[in-house]
Protein backbone atom coordinates (compact mmCIF):
# COMPACT_ATOMS: atom_id res chain seq x y z
CA UNK A 1 0.00 0.00 0.00
CA UNK A 2 1.51 3.50 -1.21
CA UNK A 3 0.61 6.82 0.30
CA UNK A 4 0.87 10.12 -1.96
CA UNK A 5 -0.48 13.95 -0.94
CA UNK A 6 -0.78 15.28 -4.34
CA UNK A 7 -2.60 13.73 -7.46
CA UNK A 8 0.36 13.26 -9.92
CA UNK A 9 0.92 9.41 -10.04
CA UNK A 10 -0.44 8.47 -13.02
CA UNK A 11 3.17 7.84 -14.16
CA UNK A 12 3.99 5.67 -11.23
CA UNK A 13 1.48 3.22 -12.83
CA UNK A 14 2.75 3.77 -16.51
CA UNK A 15 5.10 0.88 -15.95
CA UNK A 16 2.55 -1.63 -15.26
CA UNK A 17 -0.03 -0.37 -17.52
CA UNK A 18 2.18 -0.22 -20.77
CA UNK A 19 2.21 -3.89 -20.50
CA UNK A 20 -1.15 -4.18 -21.50
CA UNK A 21 -2.76 -1.39 -23.84
CA UNK A 22 -6.58 -2.05 -24.85
CA UNK A 23 -6.81 -2.51 -28.11
CA UNK A 24 -9.78 -1.49 -28.66
CA UNK A 25 -11.00 1.87 -31.06
CA UNK A 26 -12.46 4.69 -28.00
CA UNK A 27 -16.21 3.99 -28.97
CA UNK A 28 -17.06 0.49 -28.76
CA UNK A 29 -20.73 -0.56 -29.75
CA UNK A 30 -22.40 -2.68 -26.69
CA UNK A 31 -25.44 -3.79 -28.18
CA UNK A 32 -27.83 -2.51 -30.87
CA UNK A 33 -31.67 -2.84 -29.80
CA UNK A 34 -34.45 -2.79 -32.49
CA UNK A 35 -38.23 -3.29 -32.87
CA UNK A 36 -38.98 -5.74 -36.06
CA UNK A 37 -41.07 -3.74 -38.25
CA UNK A 38 -40.39 -0.27 -36.61
CA UNK A 39 -41.03 2.75 -39.28
CA UNK A 40 -38.41 4.67 -37.72
CA UNK A 41 -37.04 6.03 -34.18
CA UNK A 42 -36.53 9.23 -32.63
CA UNK A 43 -35.34 10.08 -29.32
CA UNK A 44 -34.03 8.57 -26.14
CA UNK A 45 -33.51 8.85 -22.68
CA UNK A 46 -32.49 7.07 -19.32
CA UNK A 47 -33.14 6.55 -16.27
CA UNK A 48 -30.87 4.89 -13.08
CA UNK A 49 -33.08 3.29 -9.82
CA UNK A 50 -32.17 4.08 -6.29
CA UNK A 51 -30.22 0.82 -6.33
CA UNK A 52 -28.61 1.62 -9.47
CA UNK A 53 -30.30 -0.63 -12.13
CA UNK A 54 -29.82 0.95 -15.07
CA UNK A 55 -32.47 1.55 -18.10
CA UNK A 56 -32.79 3.38 -21.35
CA UNK A 57 -36.12 4.54 -23.25
CA UNK A 58 -36.08 4.44 -26.74
CA UNK A 59 -38.80 6.32 -28.77
CA UNK A 60 -40.46 4.43 -31.68
CA UNK A 61 -42.66 6.30 -34.08
CA UNK A 62 -45.53 3.77 -32.88
CA UNK A 63 -44.89 3.80 -28.97
CA UNK A 64 -41.97 3.62 -26.49
CA UNK A 65 -39.61 0.71 -25.65
CA UNK A 66 -37.95 0.51 -22.38
CA UNK A 67 -34.57 -1.48 -21.72
CA UNK A 68 -32.47 -2.56 -19.26
CA UNK A 69 -28.90 -2.01 -19.69
CA UNK A 70 -27.58 -2.80 -15.52
CA UNK A 71 -25.61 -5.79 -16.91
CA UNK A 72 -23.92 -4.50 -20.66
CA UNK A 73 -23.57 -8.53 -21.14
CA UNK A 74 -27.78 -8.40 -20.50
CA UNK A 75 -29.02 -5.47 -22.18
CA UNK A 76 -32.68 -6.87 -23.21
CA UNK A 77 -36.30 -5.21 -23.88
CA UNK A 78 -38.00 -4.43 -20.43
CA UNK A 79 -41.12 -2.85 -21.93
CA UNK A 80 -43.10 -1.39 -24.87
CA UNK A 81 -45.87 0.92 -24.92
CA UNK A 82 -48.01 1.79 -27.88
CA UNK A 83 -48.77 5.29 -28.72
CA UNK A 84 -50.53 7.55 -31.41
CA UNK A 85 -47.80 7.51 -34.29
CA UNK A 86 -45.60 10.20 -34.73
CA UNK A 87 -42.45 10.95 -35.57
CA UNK A 88 -41.34 13.09 -32.75
CA UNK A 89 -41.23 11.74 -28.78
CA UNK A 90 -38.61 13.38 -26.13
CA UNK A 91 -38.26 12.45 -22.57
CA UNK A 92 -36.92 12.80 -19.49
CA UNK A 93 -37.96 11.81 -15.82
CA UNK A 94 -38.43 13.29 -11.77
CA UNK A 95 -37.57 11.04 -9.47
CA UNK A 96 -38.68 7.25 -10.41
CA UNK A 97 -41.39 8.50 -13.11
CA UNK A 98 -40.70 8.80 -16.44
CA UNK A 99 -42.14 11.42 -18.69
CA UNK A 100 -43.52 11.26 -22.82
CA UNK A 101 -44.55 13.81 -24.31
CA UNK A 102 -45.46 14.11 -28.99
CA UNK A 103 -46.79 16.20 -30.92
CA UNK A 104 -48.66 13.37 -32.27
CA UNK A 105 -50.89 12.95 -28.53
CA UNK A 106 -52.51 15.14 -25.69
CA UNK A 107 -50.76 15.82 -22.41
CA UNK A 108 -47.75 13.82 -20.86
CA UNK A 109 -47.37 10.51 -20.62
CA UNK A 110 -46.62 8.74 -17.42
CA UNK A 111 -44.40 5.51 -16.90
CA UNK A 112 -43.89 4.30 -12.67
CA UNK A 113 -40.95 2.62 -12.53
CA UNK A 114 -41.48 2.70 -8.29
CA UNK A 115 -41.01 -1.71 -9.40
CA UNK A 116 -38.98 -1.35 -12.19
CA UNK A 117 -39.17 -5.14 -12.92
CA UNK A 118 -43.51 -4.03 -13.34
CA UNK A 119 -43.46 -0.47 -15.05
CA UNK A 120 -46.56 0.71 -14.44
CA UNK A 121 -48.26 2.93 -17.35
CA UNK A 122 -50.13 5.38 -15.58
CA UNK A 123 -51.42 7.20 -18.88
CA UNK A 124 -51.87 10.63 -19.63
CA UNK A 125 -51.97 13.85 -17.78
CA UNK A 126 -52.68 17.64 -18.60
CA UNK A 127 -54.38 16.50 -22.01
CA UNK A 128 -56.96 19.36 -21.22
CA UNK A 129 -53.94 21.80 -21.12
CA UNK A 130 -51.34 20.41 -23.71
CA UNK A 131 -52.50 19.49 -27.36
CA UNK A 132 -48.96 18.52 -28.29
CA UNK A 133 -45.55 19.32 -27.10
CA UNK A 134 -42.18 19.13 -28.92
CA UNK A 135 -39.68 18.30 -26.13
CA UNK A 136 -40.11 18.12 -21.98
CA UNK A 137 -37.04 19.10 -19.46
CA UNK A 138 -37.37 19.21 -15.55
CA UNK A 139 -35.36 20.99 -13.00
CA UNK A 140 -34.11 17.75 -10.61
CA UNK A 141 -34.57 20.31 -7.64
CA UNK A 142 -37.74 22.44 -8.13
CA UNK A 143 -39.45 19.44 -10.24
CA UNK A 144 -40.63 21.64 -12.39
CA UNK A 145 -41.58 20.55 -15.98
CA UNK A 146 -40.77 22.53 -19.21
CA UNK A 147 -43.14 21.36 -21.65
CA UNK A 148 -41.54 23.64 -25.36
CA UNK A 149 -43.24 23.84 -28.37
CA UNK A 150 -46.84 23.47 -27.54
CA UNK A 151 -50.19 24.76 -28.06
CA UNK A 152 -49.24 27.55 -25.13
CA UNK A 153 -45.49 28.79 -26.01
CA UNK A 154 -43.78 27.17 -23.20
CA UNK A 155 -46.29 25.05 -20.52
CA UNK A 156 -44.55 24.76 -16.83
CA UNK A 157 -46.34 22.08 -14.62
CA UNK A 158 -44.91 20.95 -11.09
CA UNK A 159 -44.02 17.65 -10.28
CA UNK A 160 -43.00 17.95 -6.92
CA UNK A 161 -46.56 17.32 -4.82
CA UNK A 162 -47.73 14.61 -7.19
CA UNK A 163 -45.27 13.45 -10.06
CA UNK A 164 -48.19 11.41 -11.10
CA UNK A 165 -50.08 14.52 -11.67
CA UNK A 166 -48.22 17.37 -12.39
CA UNK A 167 -49.97 20.67 -11.55
CA UNK A 168 -50.17 23.65 -14.86
CA UNK A 169 -48.95 26.19 -12.97
CA UNK A 170 -48.34 28.81 -16.08
CA UNK A 171 -46.79 29.58 -19.78
CA UNK A 172 -43.54 31.56 -21.07
CA UNK A 173 -44.96 32.90 -24.32
CA UNK A 174 -42.30 35.26 -25.62
CA UNK A 175 -41.34 33.47 -28.46
CA UNK A 176 -41.37 30.21 -29.72
CA UNK A 177 -39.04 27.69 -27.64
CA UNK A 178 -37.61 24.21 -29.60
CA UNK A 179 -35.59 22.63 -26.50
CA UNK A 180 -34.92 23.59 -22.37
CA UNK A 181 -32.35 22.56 -20.17
CA UNK A 182 -33.61 23.21 -16.72
CA UNK A 183 -31.28 23.32 -13.72
CA UNK A 184 -30.50 24.49 -10.58
CA UNK A 185 -33.05 27.69 -10.90
CA UNK A 186 -32.58 28.55 -14.29
CA UNK A 187 -33.67 27.92 -17.34
CA UNK A 188 -32.16 27.73 -20.78
CA UNK A 189 -34.39 28.17 -23.83
CA UNK A 190 -33.20 26.77 -27.17
CA UNK A 191 -35.43 29.29 -29.06
CA UNK A 192 -35.34 27.80 -32.94
CA UNK A 193 -35.60 30.11 -35.51
CA UNK A 194 -34.99 33.66 -33.72
CA UNK A 195 -31.41 32.29 -33.43
CA UNK A 196 -30.88 33.11 -29.92
CA UNK A 197 -30.23 30.95 -26.40
CA UNK A 198 -32.33 32.56 -23.43
CA UNK A 199 -31.06 32.19 -20.10
CA UNK A 200 -33.44 32.67 -16.93
CA UNK A 201 -33.95 33.25 -13.93
CA UNK A 202 -36.59 30.36 -12.53
CA UNK A 203 -36.32 30.82 -8.93
CA UNK A 204 -39.72 32.36 -8.81
CA UNK A 205 -41.25 29.81 -11.73
CA UNK A 206 -43.55 30.44 -13.33
CA UNK A 207 -42.27 33.73 -13.34
CA UNK A 208 -39.47 33.58 -15.31
CA UNK A 209 -37.00 36.50 -15.48
CA UNK A 210 -34.26 37.25 -18.77
CA UNK A 211 -30.82 37.37 -17.13
CA UNK A 212 -29.11 37.12 -20.92
CA UNK A 213 -29.04 35.82 -24.58
CA UNK A 214 -26.27 34.33 -26.75
CA UNK A 215 -27.07 34.82 -30.58
CA UNK A 216 -25.83 31.32 -32.53
CA UNK A 217 -24.08 31.60 -36.27
CA UNK A 218 -26.61 29.39 -37.84
CA UNK A 219 -29.68 30.77 -36.56
CA UNK A 220 -31.43 27.91 -35.12
CA UNK A 221 -30.75 27.05 -32.23
CA UNK A 222 -31.95 24.11 -31.82
CA UNK A 223 -30.82 22.38 -27.97
CA UNK A 224 -28.57 23.08 -25.47
CA UNK A 225 -27.16 22.15 -22.09
CA UNK A 226 -25.24 23.33 -18.94
CA UNK A 227 -22.25 22.37 -16.87
CA UNK A 228 -22.83 21.25 -13.57
CA UNK A 229 -20.62 24.37 -12.03
CA UNK A 230 -23.18 26.41 -14.11
CA UNK A 231 -20.09 27.71 -15.89
CA UNK A 232 -20.44 26.63 -19.37
CA UNK A 233 -23.05 26.22 -21.39
CA UNK A 234 -22.98 24.23 -24.58
CA UNK A 235 -25.57 24.98 -28.11
CA UNK A 236 -26.53 22.98 -30.97
CA UNK A 237 -26.85 25.08 -34.37
CA UNK A 238 -29.62 22.86 -36.06
CA UNK A 239 -28.37 24.62 -39.97
CA UNK A 240 -29.76 22.54 -43.14
CA UNK A 241 -27.31 23.00 -45.98
CA UNK A 242 -24.75 24.94 -43.57
CA UNK A 243 -21.58 24.43 -41.52
CA UNK A 244 -22.62 21.66 -38.72
CA UNK A 245 -22.29 24.11 -35.47
CA UNK A 246 -22.18 23.00 -31.37
CA UNK A 247 -21.15 26.47 -29.94
CA UNK A 248 -19.66 26.93 -26.09
CA UNK A 249 -20.48 29.55 -24.44
CA UNK A 250 -18.74 30.85 -21.10
CA UNK A 251 -21.94 31.93 -18.84
CA UNK A 252 -20.00 32.47 -15.74
CA UNK A 253 -21.96 36.01 -16.05
CA UNK A 254 -24.93 34.77 -17.27
CA UNK A 255 -26.05 38.53 -18.23
CA UNK A 256 -23.40 38.48 -20.83
CA UNK A 257 -22.73 35.04 -22.39
CA UNK A 258 -19.97 34.96 -24.07
CA UNK A 259 -19.29 32.67 -27.20
CA UNK A 260 -15.85 31.04 -26.89
CA UNK A 261 -15.45 27.86 -29.58
CA UNK A 262 -17.23 26.21 -32.10
CA UNK A 263 -17.50 22.66 -32.60
CA UNK A 264 -17.47 21.92 -36.58
CA UNK A 265 -16.97 18.16 -37.45
CA UNK A 266 -17.77 16.90 -41.19
CA UNK A 267 -20.68 18.44 -43.18
CA UNK A 268 -23.78 16.59 -41.82
CA UNK A 269 -26.16 18.60 -39.19
CA UNK A 270 -25.27 18.63 -35.77
CA UNK A 271 -28.90 17.76 -33.71
CA UNK A 272 -28.51 17.29 -29.76
CA UNK A 273 -25.58 18.19 -27.08
CA UNK A 274 -25.25 16.99 -22.91
CA UNK A 275 -22.30 17.60 -21.15
CA UNK A 276 -20.62 15.60 -18.12
CA UNK A 277 -17.75 18.07 -16.69
CA UNK A 278 -16.13 19.34 -19.30
CA UNK A 279 -16.54 16.82 -21.97
CA UNK A 280 -20.04 16.84 -24.46
CA UNK A 281 -21.61 14.53 -26.20
CA UNK A 282 -23.27 14.54 -29.16
CA UNK A 283 -25.75 13.11 -31.46
CA UNK A 284 -24.60 14.41 -34.98
CA UNK A 285 -27.39 12.87 -37.38
CA UNK A 286 -25.57 11.32 -40.38
CA UNK A 287 -22.06 12.12 -38.67
CA UNK A 288 -22.93 9.79 -35.97
CA UNK A 289 -22.16 9.85 -32.01
CA UNK A 290 -19.45 12.18 -31.03
CA UNK A 291 -17.26 12.71 -27.95
CA UNK A 292 -15.68 16.20 -27.31
CA UNK A 293 -12.83 17.34 -24.48
CA UNK A 294 -13.83 21.17 -23.78
CA UNK A 295 -10.77 21.60 -21.27
CA UNK A 296 -10.31 25.08 -23.86
CA UNK A 297 -13.06 26.16 -24.46
CA UNK A 298 -11.78 27.59 -27.62
CA UNK A 299 -10.62 24.66 -29.15
CA UNK A 300 -12.95 21.74 -28.32
CA UNK A 301 -11.02 18.57 -29.26
CA UNK A 302 -12.86 14.91 -30.64
CA UNK A 303 -11.56 12.14 -28.39
CA UNK A 304 -14.74 9.71 -29.90
CA UNK A 305 -16.25 8.67 -32.53
CA UNK A 306 -19.21 6.05 -34.07
CA UNK A 307 -21.26 6.52 -37.02
CA UNK A 308 -24.62 4.95 -36.19
CA UNK A 309 -25.86 4.87 -40.00
CA UNK A 310 -25.21 3.99 -43.59
CA UNK A 311 -27.99 6.82 -45.03
CA UNK A 312 -27.93 9.15 -46.72
CA UNK A 313 -30.13 12.58 -46.80
CA UNK A 314 -29.94 15.59 -44.72
CA UNK A 315 -32.07 14.43 -41.55
CA UNK A 316 -31.38 11.16 -41.09
CA UNK A 317 -28.77 8.93 -38.68
CA UNK A 318 -27.98 9.93 -34.75
CA UNK A 319 -31.44 11.68 -33.13
CA UNK A 320 -30.60 11.45 -29.49
CA UNK A 321 -27.84 10.22 -26.57
CA UNK A 322 -27.94 10.00 -23.25
CA UNK A 323 -24.26 9.81 -21.16
CA UNK A 324 -25.85 10.00 -17.63
CA UNK A 325 -26.29 6.67 -16.64
CA UNK A 326 -24.57 5.07 -13.29
CA UNK A 327 -22.53 2.01 -14.97
CA UNK A 328 -21.29 4.53 -17.70
CA UNK A 329 -22.64 3.08 -20.53
CA UNK A 330 -23.98 5.74 -23.08
CA UNK A 331 -27.12 5.49 -25.05
CA UNK A 332 -28.08 6.77 -28.33
CA UNK A 333 -30.60 6.86 -31.10
CA UNK A 334 -30.26 6.35 -34.81
CA UNK A 335 -33.75 6.93 -36.58
CA UNK A 336 -33.64 3.70 -38.90
CA UNK A 337 -31.39 1.63 -36.74
CA UNK A 338 -32.20 2.09 -33.15
CA UNK A 339 -31.02 2.17 -29.63
CA UNK A 340 -26.93 1.67 -29.68
CA UNK A 341 -25.42 1.40 -26.14
CA UNK A 342 -21.97 2.15 -26.24
CA UNK A 343 -18.85 1.48 -23.57
CA UNK A 344 -16.22 5.07 -23.83
CA UNK A 345 -12.88 3.64 -23.62
CA UNK A 346 -11.12 6.94 -23.24
CA UNK A 347 -12.71 10.47 -22.03
CA UNK A 348 -15.37 8.95 -19.58
CA UNK A 349 -15.96 7.71 -16.16
CA UNK A 350 -17.36 3.82 -16.65
CA UNK A 351 -18.54 2.14 -13.56
CA UNK A 352 -18.83 -1.70 -12.04
CA UNK A 353 -19.33 -3.27 -8.49
CA UNK A 354 -21.60 -2.37 -5.60
CA UNK A 355 -21.04 0.62 -3.67
CA UNK A 356 -21.13 0.94 0.23
CA UNK A 357 -24.46 3.03 1.12
CA UNK A 358 -23.36 5.51 4.08
CA UNK A 359 -25.61 6.43 7.26
CA UNK A 360 -26.47 9.57 4.74
CA UNK A 361 -28.40 7.53 2.45
CA UNK A 362 -25.79 7.93 0.15
CA UNK A 363 -23.49 5.90 -2.02
CA UNK A 364 -19.63 8.23 -2.45
CA UNK A 365 -19.89 9.02 -6.36
CA UNK A 366 -17.45 10.71 -8.49
CA UNK A 367 -17.13 12.28 -11.75
CA UNK A 368 -14.50 14.03 -13.88
CA UNK A 369 -14.27 17.64 -14.68
CA UNK A 370 -12.42 20.30 -15.93
CA UNK A 371 -11.53 18.09 -18.88
CA UNK A 372 -11.45 14.66 -20.16
CA UNK A 373 -8.36 12.33 -18.79
CA UNK A 374 -5.96 12.68 -21.05
CA UNK A 375 -2.32 12.87 -21.32
CA UNK A 376 -0.99 16.22 -20.02
CA UNK A 377 -4.56 16.97 -18.93
CA UNK A 378 -3.47 19.63 -16.61
CA UNK A 379 -6.88 20.77 -15.49
CA UNK A 380 -8.08 17.37 -15.07
CA UNK A 381 -10.20 16.85 -11.86
CA UNK A 382 -12.38 14.38 -10.06
CA UNK A 383 -15.54 15.93 -8.44
CA UNK A 384 -16.07 14.05 -5.26
CA UNK A 385 -20.34 13.87 -3.49
CA UNK A 386 -21.70 11.85 -1.39
CA UNK A 387 -19.73 12.11 1.67
CA UNK A 388 -20.55 12.62 5.14
CA UNK A 389 -19.73 16.78 5.65
CA UNK A 390 -16.22 16.91 7.04
CA UNK A 391 -15.44 13.19 6.52
CA UNK A 392 -11.74 12.28 6.02
CA UNK A 393 -11.61 9.35 2.65
CA UNK A 394 -9.05 7.85 0.89
CA UNK A 395 -8.93 8.14 -3.07
CA UNK A 396 -7.57 4.58 -4.24
CA UNK A 397 -6.41 3.36 -8.00
CA UNK A 398 -4.95 0.51 -9.54
CA UNK A 399 -4.24 -0.96 -12.45
CA UNK A 400 -6.63 -3.75 -12.31
CA UNK A 401 -10.21 -4.46 -11.19
CA UNK A 402 -10.97 -6.34 -7.84
CA UNK A 403 -13.67 -8.54 -5.97
CA UNK A 404 -13.24 -8.21 -1.96
CA UNK A 405 -14.83 -7.63 0.76
CA UNK A 406 -13.20 -5.76 3.58
CA UNK A 407 -14.63 -4.22 7.10
CA UNK A 408 -17.84 -4.37 5.15
CA UNK A 409 -17.28 -2.49 2.04
CA UNK A 410 -17.41 -4.29 -1.22
CA UNK A 411 -13.47 -3.21 -2.77
CA UNK A 412 -13.65 -3.15 -6.31
CA UNK A 413 -9.71 -2.42 -7.08
CA UNK A 414 -6.84 -5.11 -7.32
CA UNK A 415 -5.45 -4.76 -3.63
CA UNK A 416 -2.23 -6.29 -4.72
CA UNK A 417 -1.20 -3.28 -6.38
CA UNK A 418 -2.65 -0.03 -5.63
CA UNK A 419 -2.26 3.25 -4.23
CA UNK A 420 -3.84 6.07 -2.19
CA UNK A 421 -4.53 9.49 -1.21
CA UNK A 422 -5.79 10.63 2.13
CA UNK A 423 -8.22 13.44 1.72
CA UNK A 424 -11.55 15.46 3.23
CA UNK A 425 -14.60 16.76 2.80
CA UNK A 426 -15.99 19.48 3.45
CA UNK A 427 -19.07 20.44 5.12
CA UNK A 428 -21.42 19.60 2.29
CA UNK A 429 -19.47 16.22 1.94
CA UNK A 430 -18.17 16.69 -1.27
CA UNK A 431 -14.49 17.26 -2.61
CA UNK A 432 -12.47 18.52 -5.44
CA UNK A 433 -9.46 16.76 -6.07
CA UNK A 434 -7.02 17.80 -9.21
CA UNK A 435 -5.55 14.73 -10.90
CA UNK A 436 -2.74 16.06 -13.93
CA UNK A 437 -1.64 13.21 -15.67
CA UNK A 438 1.90 13.63 -17.00
CA UNK A 439 2.67 13.88 -20.78
CA UNK A 440 3.91 10.50 -21.41
CA UNK A 441 2.17 9.81 -25.10
CA UNK A 442 2.81 5.89 -23.88
CA UNK A 443 0.00 6.35 -21.68
CA UNK A 444 -2.66 6.70 -24.35
CA UNK A 445 -5.36 4.21 -24.07
CA UNK A 446 -3.74 3.03 -20.58
CA UNK A 447 -6.75 2.21 -18.11
CA UNK A 448 -6.86 3.19 -14.67
CA UNK A 449 -9.41 2.04 -11.72
CA UNK A 450 -10.90 3.92 -8.95
CA UNK A 451 -12.54 3.75 -5.81
CA UNK A 452 -12.99 6.01 -2.81
CA UNK A 453 -13.67 5.07 1.17
CA UNK A 454 -15.48 7.43 3.66
CA UNK A 455 -14.93 7.72 7.26
CA UNK A 456 -18.79 7.05 8.40
CA UNK A 457 -18.92 7.04 12.26
CA UNK A 458 -23.11 6.24 11.39
CA UNK A 459 -22.27 2.28 9.60
CA UNK A 460 -21.73 -0.41 12.00
CA UNK A 461 -17.53 -0.83 10.73
CA UNK A 462 -17.24 3.29 9.75
CA UNK A 463 -17.02 3.68 6.23
CA UNK A 464 -19.17 3.95 3.28
CA UNK A 465 -17.60 2.97 -0.96
CA UNK A 466 -18.06 4.30 -4.02
CA UNK A 467 -18.22 1.71 -6.48
CA UNK A 468 -15.51 1.06 -8.96
CA UNK A 469 -14.86 2.76 -11.76
CA UNK A 470 -12.57 2.68 -14.39
CA UNK A 471 -11.29 5.26 -17.30
CA UNK A 472 -8.92 5.04 -20.11
CA UNK A 473 -6.15 7.93 -20.55
CA UNK A 474 -6.50 9.41 -24.26
CA UNK A 475 -3.66 11.59 -25.83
Amino acid sequence: MRHFHRFASFAVLGSSLLASLPAQPRVIPVKVITRSGSPGYNDCWGYTTPDKRDFALLGDSEGIMLVEATDENNITQKGWWTASRNDWRDFTNYKQYLYSVSEGHRGIRVIDMSNPDRPVDRGYVARSSVTHAHNISVDPDSGKLYLSGTNQGVAIFDAKANPLNPRFVGTWRTEYVHDICARRGKAYFAAGSSGYVRILDATKSPTLSLLGSGLTPGNYTHNCWVSEDDKVLCVTDEIGGGPPHMTIWDISNPRTPVKKGDYIVGTHTVHNVFTIGRTAYMSHYLDGFHVADLADLSKPLRIGHYDTSGQLGLYNGCWGVYPFSDNGLVYASDMQRGLFVFKIITGHMNRYGKGTTGSNGKIPFARFDGSSPRVNATKLTFDVEGLLPNARFVFAYSNAKGNARVLGVDVNIDLSNFWMIHLQADASGTAVIPAPIPNNPQLDRATVYFQIFGEDKGKPLGFSASRGMWAGIGK
